[in-house]
Protein backbone atom coordinates (compact mmCIF):
# COMPACT_ATOMS: atom_id res chain seq x y z
CA UNK A 1 0.00 0.00 0.00
CA UNK A 2 1.49 3.29 -0.47
CA UNK A 3 1.02 6.59 1.31
CA UNK A 4 1.00 10.00 0.68
CA UNK A 5 2.42 11.23 4.19
CA UNK A 6 5.79 10.09 5.83
CA UNK A 7 6.99 11.19 8.91
CA UNK A 8 10.47 10.88 10.57
CA UNK A 9 9.59 13.90 12.79
CA UNK A 10 7.95 11.97 16.23
CA UNK A 11 7.63 15.43 17.65
CA UNK A 12 3.44 15.35 16.74
CA UNK A 13 2.81 11.58 16.30
CA UNK A 14 1.87 9.03 18.95
CA UNK A 15 1.25 5.50 19.31
CA UNK A 16 -0.05 5.84 22.58
CA UNK A 17 -3.36 3.09 23.15
CA UNK A 18 -2.72 2.28 19.16
CA UNK A 19 -3.34 -1.40 18.22
CA UNK A 20 -1.18 -3.15 15.52
CA UNK A 21 -2.61 -6.43 13.77
CA UNK A 22 -0.26 -7.19 11.74
CA UNK A 23 4.02 -6.92 12.03
CA UNK A 24 6.83 -7.80 9.63
CA UNK A 25 10.40 -7.64 9.66
CA UNK A 26 12.70 -7.68 6.48
CA UNK A 27 15.47 -6.21 5.12
CA UNK A 28 16.60 -4.50 8.90
CA UNK A 29 13.22 -2.62 9.11
CA UNK A 30 10.51 -4.21 11.53
CA UNK A 31 7.48 -2.68 10.78
CA UNK A 32 3.69 -2.39 12.36
CA UNK A 33 0.49 -1.45 10.86
CA UNK A 34 -2.56 0.48 12.48
CA UNK A 35 -6.19 -0.19 10.69
CA UNK A 36 -7.19 1.95 13.14
CA UNK A 37 -3.87 4.48 12.73
CA UNK A 38 -2.41 6.61 14.85
CA UNK A 39 -2.24 10.48 17.12
CA UNK A 40 -1.07 13.05 15.18
CA UNK A 41 -1.38 16.27 17.09
CA UNK A 42 -2.78 19.80 15.90
CA UNK A 43 0.83 21.26 15.90
CA UNK A 44 2.02 18.76 12.75
CA UNK A 45 2.20 20.55 9.42
CA UNK A 46 -0.20 18.51 7.97
CA UNK A 47 -2.85 19.00 10.05
CA UNK A 48 -5.21 21.78 9.91
CA UNK A 49 -7.46 20.35 12.83
CA UNK A 50 -7.72 22.57 16.20
CA UNK A 51 -7.30 18.62 17.87
CA UNK A 52 -5.36 15.47 18.29
CA UNK A 53 -7.04 12.93 15.77
CA UNK A 54 -6.12 9.56 14.51
CA UNK A 55 -4.91 8.95 11.08
CA UNK A 56 -6.21 6.38 8.74
CA UNK A 57 -5.20 2.79 8.75
CA UNK A 58 -1.46 3.56 8.76
CA UNK A 59 2.27 1.95 9.37
CA UNK A 60 5.47 2.63 11.96
CA UNK A 61 8.51 1.48 10.60
CA UNK A 62 11.45 0.84 12.87
CA UNK A 63 14.91 1.43 10.81
CA UNK A 64 17.17 -0.64 13.10
CA UNK A 65 20.44 -0.21 13.96
CA UNK A 66 22.26 -3.16 12.59
CA UNK A 67 19.07 -4.53 10.34
CA UNK A 68 19.27 -7.27 12.54
CA UNK A 69 16.92 -9.43 14.73
CA UNK A 70 19.45 -9.22 17.66
CA UNK A 71 18.67 -5.38 17.32
CA UNK A 72 15.19 -5.83 19.18
CA UNK A 73 14.88 -7.68 22.55
CA UNK A 74 11.26 -8.57 23.48
CA UNK A 75 10.18 -9.49 27.53
CA UNK A 76 6.76 -10.94 27.97
CA UNK A 77 5.62 -10.93 32.18
CA UNK A 78 3.45 -13.97 32.90
CA UNK A 79 2.71 -14.64 36.05
CA UNK A 80 3.66 -18.28 37.69
CA UNK A 81 1.55 -20.59 39.34
CA UNK A 82 2.85 -19.16 42.31
CA UNK A 83 1.70 -15.46 41.74
CA UNK A 84 5.53 -14.49 40.61
CA UNK A 85 6.08 -12.30 37.51
CA UNK A 86 8.35 -14.41 35.33
CA UNK A 87 9.69 -12.28 32.50
CA UNK A 88 10.26 -14.32 29.48
CA UNK A 89 12.55 -13.45 26.41
CA UNK A 90 10.59 -13.82 23.03
CA UNK A 91 12.87 -13.48 19.79
CA UNK A 92 11.39 -10.73 17.27
CA UNK A 93 10.06 -13.85 15.11
CA UNK A 94 8.01 -15.51 17.86
CA UNK A 95 6.42 -11.55 18.52
CA UNK A 96 5.65 -10.85 14.20
CA UNK A 97 4.63 -14.67 14.13
CA UNK A 98 1.96 -14.94 16.99
CA UNK A 99 0.78 -11.13 15.89
CA UNK A 100 0.48 -12.70 12.36
CA UNK A 101 -1.40 -15.49 13.20
CA UNK A 102 -3.78 -13.12 15.00
CA UNK A 103 -3.44 -14.76 18.34
CA UNK A 104 -2.19 -11.29 19.44
CA UNK A 105 -2.99 -7.83 18.92
CA UNK A 106 -0.10 -5.56 20.03
CA UNK A 107 -0.96 -2.53 21.73
CA UNK A 108 1.22 0.48 22.47
CA UNK A 109 0.97 2.10 25.26
CA UNK A 110 3.95 4.20 26.18
CA UNK A 111 7.73 4.99 24.15
CA UNK A 112 10.70 5.82 25.55
CA UNK A 113 13.33 7.33 23.41
CA UNK A 114 16.86 8.70 23.10
CA UNK A 115 19.13 9.15 19.83
CA UNK A 116 19.09 5.73 18.93
CA UNK A 117 17.01 3.25 20.85
CA UNK A 118 13.46 2.83 22.12
CA UNK A 119 11.99 1.30 25.18
CA UNK A 120 8.53 0.34 24.07
CA UNK A 121 6.18 -0.32 26.77
CA UNK A 122 2.95 -2.51 25.12
CA UNK A 123 0.37 -5.12 25.87
CA UNK A 124 -0.25 -8.18 23.99
CA UNK A 125 -3.92 -8.63 23.93
CA UNK A 126 -6.12 -11.82 23.07
CA UNK A 127 -9.60 -12.70 22.93
CA UNK A 128 -8.68 -16.00 25.19
CA UNK A 129 -6.98 -16.27 28.73
CA UNK A 130 -4.94 -14.37 29.62
CA UNK A 131 -6.58 -11.76 27.86
CA UNK A 132 -3.57 -9.14 27.87
CA UNK A 133 0.20 -10.14 28.85
CA UNK A 134 2.70 -6.80 29.26
CA UNK A 135 5.74 -6.83 27.66
CA UNK A 136 8.52 -4.63 26.61
CA UNK A 137 10.46 -4.31 23.42
CA UNK A 138 13.79 -2.32 23.50
CA UNK A 139 15.00 -1.66 20.02
CA UNK A 140 18.13 -0.17 18.86
CA UNK A 141 17.13 2.47 15.64
CA UNK A 142 18.36 4.62 13.44
CA UNK A 143 15.33 6.06 12.35
CA UNK A 144 11.45 5.78 12.78
CA UNK A 145 9.10 6.58 10.01
CA UNK A 146 5.51 6.75 10.14
CA UNK A 147 2.91 6.80 7.15
CA UNK A 148 -0.44 7.61 6.97
CA UNK A 149 -2.87 8.59 4.09
CA UNK A 150 -5.40 11.31 5.86
CA UNK A 151 -6.15 12.68 8.94
CA UNK A 152 -9.88 11.84 10.67
CA UNK A 153 -11.74 14.79 12.13
CA UNK A 154 -14.18 12.76 13.63
CA UNK A 155 -11.82 10.57 15.37
CA UNK A 156 -10.28 13.08 18.51
CA UNK A 157 -8.30 12.25 21.27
Amino acid sequence: MEFLHCEKDERYLSLHDCISEKAYFQDGTLGFTFSDGFWISPEHPDSNLPVVVRTDSSKAEYILEDGEDYDVTVYVFRKSFFNKTLRIEWTLRELVDKINSGKYRLEFLYQYTDSNSRIVECVLRSDKKPFHIECIMKISVTEVRYYWNSLRGDRPW
